[in-house]
C-alpha cells in the first residue's frame, strides 16, 4: 500500500470515528439538566434548609418537584410547583431523626408524558452534624446558582479523544523498518 493511500485511509478512520464524537459531546453539553442550590452545606437534624432549583419542567401537566432524602425513593421532605422558567425555591427540614454524615437531597419530577421529566433529577449534598437545628450554617440562595452545563468537562473528553486519534493516526503513517532494519535492532 502506498503512503497516500495510508494517509487517505487513516484521515478515513479519523474522520468517521471523529464526526460522529463531536456531533455527541455537542449534544451533551447542550442539556439543560435540573440543579438544586441548598442554602446550608451542614445542618443538624430538625433543622431547616431552604433551597432554590433551576431547569425543571413547568408546564402545567408535569408533576410538582418532589425533594427527597437521600435516594430516588428516600422520604418526601416538600412538594413544590415549578414557576415560569422552571425556578423553583423552598425550605425543608432535615428529618429528626438524620444521623450524623453524609446525605444527598434528590429533586426530582415527572414530564407531561408521565416519564422522568429530561435533566432531572437535580442533586445537592448536605451534611448532617450532631447537635441541635440552631446550628445550620446559611449561605446566601441565589435564583440561579448551581452547577453549570459541563461544557469543560465535554470539551475536554473531546480533545483528548481527538488527540488519540491523532498519536494513532501519527503511529500508522509512521514508516516502519522492513526485514534487515528488523534484525539489526538490539
Amino acid at each position: 500500500m502506498s503512503k497516500s493511500r495510508r494517509r487517505l485511509a487513516v484521515l478515513t478512520a479519523v474522520g468517521v470515528i471523529g464526526a460522529p464524537l463531536a456531533v455527541v459531546a455537542t449534544a451533551f453539553a447542550c442539556a439543560n439538566l435540573a440543579a438544586v442550590k441548598l442554602s446550608a452545606t451542614n445542618a443538624s437534624p430538625g433543622g431547616q434548609v431552604s433551597f432554590t432549583g433551576r431547569n425543571f419542567n413547568s408546564n402545567a401537566a408535569a408533576s410538582a418537584v418532589s425533594l427527597r432524602w437521600n435516594s430516588r425513593n428516600g422520604a418526601v421532605l416538600l412538594e413544590t410547583r415549578a414557576a415560569a422558567g422552571g425556578k423553583i425555591r423552598g425550605t425543608f427540614n432535615v428529618p429528626s431523626s438524620a444521623r450524623p454524615g453524609q446525605y444527598i437531597i434528590v429533586a426530582m419530577q415527572t414530564g407531561p408524558n408521565g416519564r422522568i421529566a429530561s435533566g432531572t433529577p437535580g442533586r445537592a449534598p448536605l451534611k448532617v452534624r450532631a447537635g441541635s437545628s440552631s446550628s445550620v450554617v446559611a449561605a446566601p440562595v441565589s435564583p440561579t446558582a448551581g452547577p453549570g452545563t459541563p461544557l469543560p468537562l465535554v470539551a475536554g473528553l473531546g480533545v483528548l479523544a481527538l488527540a488519540l486519534l491523532g498519536g494513532v493516526s501519527t503511529m500508522a503513517l509512521r514508516r516502519r523498518p522492513s526485514g534487515p532494519a528488523l534484525a539489526a535492532r538490539p
